[in-house]
């Protein structure tokens, strides 16, 4: 393979393992950034009275830090490894959607380019700390700020479209005989993460969006005095993000679960007590605790004690998922391998950092403890002790399976022994720092606080130490390693069996593992997926696109103009990224019409209990449940606004009643005529199809032009977008109203192309699945004006 084609490849796969590792290498790149930020926090407090940071400097470090190594590392290298092994796990050639995964993949590095390169500008990052408590946050100067809080936009979105596609994944493409049951444990606890991202992540996009509003055009969500913003940011970060606790811990413990067994000799113990007590965990419970993050901002006493209730609660499912690991370790026979040592290390941790937790449950001690290191070793313990040791145990387990190679055994256990010692060097001392603030730059000589400082200090640059013995072994396995045994550790998933035990071609060609690993497919482009000579002369080229880069790197750009708006050069920039984006959607619909990208069929498999929905269309249900909490998100910030508000525009004050109602007639006549095309199609009466999709083409305009026009003749009682006096009414008026008519813009551009490939003959009465899922979108859009619409004109 030239360096064209090598550099075409890697820009343009959609293929599951190659995305899986350009997630993997870009997130420890993440990793080492925030780790430097790490050891510099670390220098600071190293000693009293340090100089080393100043204020300025240090808050910078602490909130990059934390943003960069919670969305940029943790979560990514899961989905790094997720990518490359779920469809192996469940006998899939790729994920349901190849494109939508690349473009999650590059929409995730926009981001994170966007939050890297908010050092770089006047003024510097983001300083208000990885929480970003409101208005503090929201009130700092300069640009950086905005670049990194647009960059978390971009980061979400990735995470949610990343979701619909992992969970209809694995839901619709398992291979024949695959049930539920017989997933493994990885599969399903990556199941359990997606579950909680799909409908966490859409509340972190309307919180940051809401923000992002406040900064560059003026709205006044989070600077208003007299509706509590910090209250209102606190119940939408934290509705997100505690569930995003159990979202970075679950990859960990699902590989965990997945090793135990191939080192102890005997099946996983309590299995089904596992996989409920997880499920109870996403569902109701990760969503149900979120104020106990709040028990400091005032809420009534008896809102405590029910949160405080539910917090102990969450703590019984981990309790029977930590005593079912340490059954299986007390009934078989344990080989302490590099993996299985990995995986005992996060057991441990998790059990340290779970008890210290069980202390912030109570609303007295978590005042005291609230403000101090303790907090941050509790989290720490949790977030980066069992989530990161189970993620390498993860890396050793399959790095034989990536390479074809097999690691240094040896090298491998030291760098557990290190890595354990020294992350416990490192945050343990915390624990006993719960006299210490953990919001200062430096600190006076006061008790055991410098001694226990300088030996966190110690531990840090220990543990950083350990992962370079960790990446020496993986890249001298990749080009020196021994040759691996196809199934080194006995396994039955089929990630390692299905080669060696002959499943169908279909299950092989995604599961077979060339010579010389991942290397060697970059230079021969060996897979199927990539291959000329395996899949024919077109394959290569029809399993590549450009558009999922094209699009994501508009975004970037349109969103790095936006934070530098009002200047010459952010409209400059808006511009160009508009127009990228622009030539991205038209690629990507040309794309199609052509049938210049091909996604490899499938064969039939369990897809219980699906099995009579669709792929796509089950695609469509899985993004709709996540627009339902991003508009339930927003919806829920505009009651809490007018819940407190001191006052408001009275109904008809402002807005046009009449021709609101009209309108809304208008919308609701286009899900009509919508329906009336897919009975046309469904009855194979093309022509009639084409009629009264039409019809809904231009209600759907006539919608947006009244809504235009009514943008347009908002002037008075603090309407005018961007101006100094903008009331919170026009601000939740322009973002939220704004939000869904950027659906119905998005649905009309949609429908164009489906004329398009109806006048072509695309659509059939047996073939019309694309129509069909069309309707379910603009059924919703409908809906949510239906709830929009009495909020804002009638009440």
């Amino acid at each position: 393979m030239n360096a064209q084609d090598w550099l075409k490849r890697w820009l343009f796969t959609t293929n599951h393992k190659d995305v899986g590792l350009l997630y993997f290498f870009t997130s420890c790149y993440f990793g080492i950034i925030g780790a430097v930020l790490a050891l510099l926090m670390r220098v600071q407090l190293s000693v009293p009275n340090n100089n080393f940071l100043s204020a300025f400097y240090y808050d910078q470090a602490v909130t990059m830090h934390g943003l960069i190594m919670i969305f940029w590392f943790l979560s990514p290298i899961a989905l790094g490894l997720g990518n490359y092994f779920i469809p192996l796990q469940i006998g899939a050639k790729d994920l349901a959607f190849p494109r939508l995964n690349a473009m999650s993949y590059w929409l995730y590095l926009a981001g994170g380019v966007l939050a890297v390169l908010s050092f770089l500008v006047p003024g510097g990052s983001a300083s208000a700390g990885w929480t970003t408590y409101q208005p503090l946050a929201v009130l700092s100067q300069g640009t950086g700020p905005t670049l990194a809080y647009l960059g978390m936009v971009l980061l979400a979105a990735s995470v949610t479209l990343g979701s619909v596609n992992f969970m209809t994944s694995i839901i619709w493409l398992r291979a024949p005989g695959l049930t539920l049951s017989k997933l493994p444990m990885f599969t399903w606890f990556m199941l359990f993460t997606i579950i909680a991202m799909l409908f966490a992540f859409p509340t972190l996009i309307a919180a940051f969006a809401l923000e992002s509003a406040d900064r560059i055009v003026g709205t006044t969500f989070f600077t208003s005095t007299g509706i509590q913003p910090s209250i209102l940011w606190d119940n939408l970060f934290w509705f997100f993000g505690h569930p995003e606790v159990y979202i970075v811990l679950l990859p960990g413990f699902g590989i965990i679960a997945n090793v135990l067994p191939q080192f102890t000799g005997r099946p996983l113990a309590a299995k089904n007590a596992i996989l409920v007590a997880t499920g109870l965990v996403v569902i109701p419970l990760s969503f149900g605790v979120w104020m106990h993050h709040m028990f400091l901002t005032g809420i009534p006493v008896a809102l405590q004690g029910a949160f405080s209730v539910a917090t102990i609660a969450i703590s019984i499912p981990f309790d029977v998922i930590t005593l079912s690991f340490v059954e299986s370790l007390i009934r078989g026979r344990v080989k302490f391998a590099t993996p299985m040592l990995f995986a005992l290390g996060g057991v441990v941790l998790f059990i340290i950092g779970g008890i210290t937790g069980v202390f912030l449950s109570s609303p007295v001690l978590d005042r005291v403890f609230r403000g101090s290191y303790f907090v941050v070793s509790h989290f720490h313990y949790v977030m980066v002790g069992a989530a990161i040791f189970g993620i390498i145990a993860g890396i050793y387990y399959w790095l034989p399976k990536m390479t074809g190679k097999m690691y240094n055994e040896k090298l491998g256990q030291l760098h557990f022994v290190i890595s354990f010692i020294g992350f416990n060097v490192l945050y343990f001392p915390m624990n006993l720092l719960y006299d210490m603030p953990r919001r200062i730059f430096t600190y006076p000589n006061v008790g055991d606080w410098a001694v226990l400082n300088g030996l966190a200090s110690v531990g840090a640059f220990v543990f950083a130490f350990a992962q370079i013995l960790l990446a020496y072994n993986v890249i001298h396995t990749w080009y020196r390693g021994p040759t691996a045994p196809t199934n080194p550790w006995g396994s039955p998933d089929l990630e390692w069996t299905s080669h060696a035990e002959g499943m169908s071609p279909a299950s092989q060609s995604s599961t077979s593992v060339p010579s010389g690993g991942w290397i060697g497919q970059l230079a021969t482009a060996a897979d199927t997926h990539a291959s000329p000579a395996a899949a024919g002369p077109d394959a290569h080229h029809a399993h590549l696109s450009s558009r999922p880069l094209e699009l994501s790197l508009g975004a970037m750009v349109f969103l790095a103009g936006a934070a530098f708006w009002p200047a010459f050069t952010g409209l400059g920039l808006m511009v160009v990224g508009g127009l990228v984006v622009v030539y991205s959607f038209w690629g990507w619909a040309k794309d199609d019409l052509h049938d210049k990208f091909v996604v490899p069929p499938e064969e039939e498999g369990d897809r219980w209990p699906f099995s009579a929905v669709p792929k796509l269309k089950l695609g469509m249900w899985v993004f709709l449940s996540s627009e339902v909490v991003l508009f339930g998100s927003f919806l829920g910030a505009y009651i809490f606004i007018r819940a407190a508000a001191p006052s408001w525009p009275l109904a008809g004050s402002v807005h046009d009643i009449p021709l609101g109602t009209v309108n809304t007639l208008i919308l609701v006549t286009s899900g009509l005529t919508m329906f009336l095309a897919i009975q046309a199609i469904r009855s194979g009466d093309q022509r009639r199809m084409l009629t009264w999709l039409a019809a809904t083409f231009v209600l759907g305009s006539v919608f947006m032009g009244i809504k235009v026009s009514e943008w347009t003749n908002l002037g008075g009682s603090g309407f005018i977008l961007g101006s100094p006096t903008m009331s919170l009414a026009a601000s939740a008026y322009y973002v939220i109203v704004g939000l869904h008519g950027a659906h119905v813009t998005a649905g009309l551009l949609m429908m164009v192309y489906l004329m398009k490939k109806t006048t072509g003959g695309a659509y059939t009465k047996e073939s019309h699945e694309a129509i069909e899922n069309f309707g379910l979108y603009w059924a919703f859009v409908d809906i949510v004006w239906c709830f929009v619409f009495p909020l804002f004109y009638l009440l």
